[in-house]
């Protein structure tokens, strides 16, 4: 079949190396000027089958009003500053019931282990040179939020990720650069999760698969989409608009025009989720970590990319602040110093991105057929996207192909929103 994708993230970008190696005729627009220049650009690095990522759900504690509260206590821009604000958050937390979260953890962690089995095969198969690390140190400050973790220890068990609590001295045999004045009183070692380089790893895989024939169009974007009497998009650029005829279309962002959305029967209750990443270069490697470092009572990561580190931090929902938030910037500075001083280099390379995760509230992506004919969905992935993308990528190829999928997959389902 000939097959538009409609988004070059890392998202989209697997996705066009699945549906070309099922010997698809694949075409990739992008409204950007380059791949992965939107979330795929700076993420943590986290491929995370444990979901132990910073604001991968919202909160499930208590009713929907402790919900709320708890989840917004937690963001870096307070939701009550604006209705809008406060519109997302009541959307995010309102289908976070223990109940829902166990079921729903239990899906996302399910495909992140058969998406980080894809990613580990994609990297093999195709030789690429990722920048990698094993592993996840999750820092828990205290003995009481030990104990609270107890019931997400057992649904790792639940699952077969394997979960090791250790004393401060055993993590820090396992990251020795970890400063000895940094306050924990325990951690968790996750040693199925990994680090791996996000964007370095998509743009590779574009090159893959231009070899296979993808082509790839950016500084384009979809103005409108008819599926009768066939898929027909109409996309504007600086040359121009152009309408593009195809088989079938897989929608791999979020960005898409609220009209277009508006025509569909479909409702995807899509919130935007803002965060921060600072990427460093090292000054002294020994003094650097090995992979990840998760503080979970700031929810911020601390990992190590090749000869950078990188910090990613903050969350807020609703309109996009015009200015970074220096609370969050400066918190970020001060947690690198206060794990791993004397790591970084500041004036040999500094940056600062802020940029935006499409989540849908009941924490899972929208993955295959839409309900509409040959149009299917790849979105709504928020904070775990690069956890979810190779799995995903797969996952939509096959239905597309009508083949048995390697997991079952009715709650990722984009039908489930059917209006």
């Amino acid at each position: 079949m000939k097959i538009v994708v409609v988004g070059a993230g890392v998202v989209g970008i697997a996705t066009a190396y699945e549906l070309a190696t099922d010997g698809h005729t694949v075409t990739v627009f992008d409204k950007s000027a380059a791949a992965c220049e939107e979330a795929s650009f700076a993420n943590s690095g986290l491929v995370a089958p444990s979901m132990y990522l910073p604001y991968a759900f919202p909160s499930h504690k208590g009713n929907a009003v402790m919900r709320f509260l708890e989840t917004g206590r937690r963001l870096t821009r307070r939701p009550w500053r604006s209705l809008q604000e406060m519109k997302s958050l009541r959307r995010w937390t309102q289908a976070h019931s223990p109940e829902a979260h166990a079921r729903q953890l239990a899906v996302a962690q399910q495909l992140g282990r058969y998406s980080a089995e894809r990613l580990g095969h994609i990297i093999g198969q195709n030789q690429l040179e990722i920048e990698r690390s094993e592993g996840q140190l999750v820092l828990v400050r205290t003995e009481l939020a030990l104990q609270r973790l107890q019931t997400s220890l057992e649904a790792l068990k639940a699952q077969d990720i394997a979960c090791k609590v250790l004393t401060p001295e055993e993590a820090r045999k396992l990251e020795p650069s970890l400063h000895s004045e940094a306050p924990f009183h325990a951690a968790l070692w996750l040693a199925g999760d990994q680090v791996a380089n996000c964007r370095q790893f998509a743009l590779e895989l574009k090159t893959v698969t231009q070899k296979m024939g993808v082509k790839y169009h950016f500084g384009t974007d979809l103005q409108d989409l008819s599926l009768q009497p066939q898929p027909t998009l109409t996309l504007a650029s600086a040359q121009g608009t152009d309408v593009v005829t195809a088989d079938h279309v897989v929608l791999c962002t979020g960005q898409l025009p609220r009209h277009l959305l508006a025509k569909q029967p479909l409702h995807i209750p899509l919130v935007e989720l803002h965060g921060y990443a600072l990427s460093v270069a090292i000054r002294e490697p020994l003094n650097a970590p090995r992979s990840a470092v998760f503080d979970l009572h700031d929810n911020l990561v601390i990992n190590r990319l090749g000869n950078r580190i990188r910090v990613s931090a903050g969350a807020e929902l609703g309109p996009k602040a015009d200015v970074k938030h220096a609370q969050v910037v400066n918190a970020m500075y001060r947690a690198l110093e206060l794990y791993f001083p004397g790591a970084a280099n500041y004036p040999a390379g500094t940056q600062v991105w802020h940029g935006t995760r499409h989540a849908i509230t009941d924490g899972l992506p929208a993955i295959g057929p839409s309900g509409l004919s040959q149009l299917s969905l790849n979105i709504g992935h928020g904070a775990c996207g690069w956890t979810w993308a190779c799995g995903s990528a797969r996952l939509l190829a096959d239905q597309i192909a009508g083949r048995p999928t390697a997991i079952a997959s009715p709650s990722v389902l984009p039908t489930r929103f059917l209006r």
